[in-house]
């Protein structure tokens, strides 16, 4: 039996924002949505729930990792170049050992919209 060959689809990066969206530059984690490590295309992982308590909107759940303690969800928005408008490559993300599961990956890839 072949061994089964592992593509960054799935796979939880961390990121400062401010490569993504400007601003102060926070850590945040990020999981690659494509194959390709030169031109990737993520999505940002947060919390469920805000600062005040309430549950946020535009987030579709996902379950714990061991790397993402919180409940947290994957906002829909993709993100596909840097705020300069260069493409994202992998080498200018930190690596972790979480990849997200095959369930929740069907989740965030078809238009699964959160319940309100």
């Amino acid at each position: 039996m072949a061994r089964r060959k592992r593509y960054i689809k799935g796979r939880v990066y961390i990121t400062d924002d401010k490569i993504l969206v400007g601003g102060k530059g926070k850590k945040r984690r990020v999981v690659s949505m494509g194959n390709d490590k030169n031109n990737m295309a993520v999505r940002r992982i947060s919390s469920l729930y805000d600062k005040n308590g309430k549950k946020k909107e535009h987030l579709i759940p996902i379950e714990k990792y061991p790397d993402i303690p919180k409940p947290s969800g994957v906002e829909i928005k993709t993100f596909r170049k840097t705020v300069s408008g260069k493409p994202i490559k992998e080498k200018y993300l930190s690596k972790t050992n979480t990849r997200l599961n095959k369930w929740d990956m069907k989740k965030i890839g078809t238009k699964f919209r959160p319940k309100k």
